[in-house]
């Protein structure tokens, strides 16, 4: 039987850890040989910290990580870390997935670097409310339109080969709130092997965070991520805009026989148009230059692949 590391974030989630952690553990000890689950407390202000000891000491192959601050990157990033598999499963603590995605990823990795579980793949495996499915669907466009990617899905569940994952970590900022878009990203770009498979999400409780700022932030770091392509797409589109409308009214000068324009603010706009969007096109053009060398050069963020030594310290 296989063995596995589960890591599960959790932020605030004290009125339903204590079930869901039985749960998890009933069904790992059903399905693998050895097996943890690595609770990563990420600036809770409830009683989570406290329920997840108290599960660590209850329950065989628990364990506990704290984190200052809440921080989904830097909780996978240190649960990772810390774990004692080669495979790594990232899964909610509010059992919205089908939990059946846990031993068919590992299975997987056997083959592949990444496993992705997506409510997409197979028609619309989606049961959340309806405004959480269309804001994940435009997101996910934007996705697939800024980062030039095939993916369907990139914020649900996930399944990683440990070494594949810290080497992909350490290329994207923990505070990214696009952090497992990010990652997905990276590991298609590099040639790592990624399987997508079909999933059911079921999450009925409404979400902890307003929508609103969750949308605007995520659209603030993606649009950062492409700034290059946001950049000559609109510079463009000025560009070109402002070319055709210098082309009507000089059409329109010529067959008016008018020794000037009819409208000279209108030529003057035309001509803004045109400076600014050669400009702004310009600019993305920079940008890309810039996100190329920046690649080449791939500054990293130091990240220990020996989770032995961080055990004892993370334990206490």
């Amino acid at each position: 039987m296989p063995e596995v590391s589960l890591v599960v974030p959790v932020h605030n989630e004290a009125g339903l850890l204590r079930v869901n952690t039985f749960v998890l553990s009933e069904f790992l000890a059903r399905h693998f040989s050895r097996y943890e689950i690595i609770l990563v407390e990420n600036g809770s202000v409830d009683d989570t910290c406290e329920v997840a000891h108290e599960l660590k000491r209850t329950l065989d192959g628990v364990r506990v990580v704290e984190l200052p601050e809440p921080c989904l990157g830097e909780a996978l990033k240190e649960g990772v870390r810390t774990a004692t598999h080669d495979k790594v499963v990232y899964f909610p603590i509010d059992l919205s997935v089908d939990l059946r995605f846990i031993p068919e990823s590992v299975r997987l990795l056997d083959d592949y670097s990444l496993v992705v579980g997506s409510k997409r793949l197979n028609g619309d495996l989606d049961h959340r409310s309806t405004l959480r499915k269309t804001l994940s669907r435009g997101y996910h466009w934007l996705v697939r339109m800024l980062l030039r990617t095939s993916l369907t899905d990139t914020t649900c569940v996930k399944a990683y080969r440990r070494d594949c994952f810290l080497d992909l970590a350490a290329l994207v900022p923990s505070r990214s709130q696009i952090f497992e878009t990010e990652l997905l990203v990276e590991a298609k770009r590099r040639g790592y092997s990624v399987k997508e498979v079909p999933v059911t999400v079921d999450d009925r409780r409404p979400s902890r965070q307003p929508l609103g700022v969750k949308v605007s932030l995520k659209l603030r770091d993606l649009l950062s991520v492409r700034l290059d392509a946001v950049a000559l797409v609109l510079g463009g589109a000025a560009l070109l805009a402002g070319l055709v409308s210098l082309a009507v009214l000089t059409l329109g000068k010529v067959f008016s026989g008018s020794p000037g324009f009819v409208n000279p603010y209108s030529y003057l706009i035309s001509m803004l148009l045109v400076t600014s969007g050669f400009q702004i096109a310009l600019f993305g053009l920079l940008a890309n230059l810039i996100l190329q060398i920046r690649r080449s050069i791939e500054p990293r963020e130091t990240v220990s692949q020996e989770p032995d030594e961080q055990h004892s310290d993370q334990d206490n």
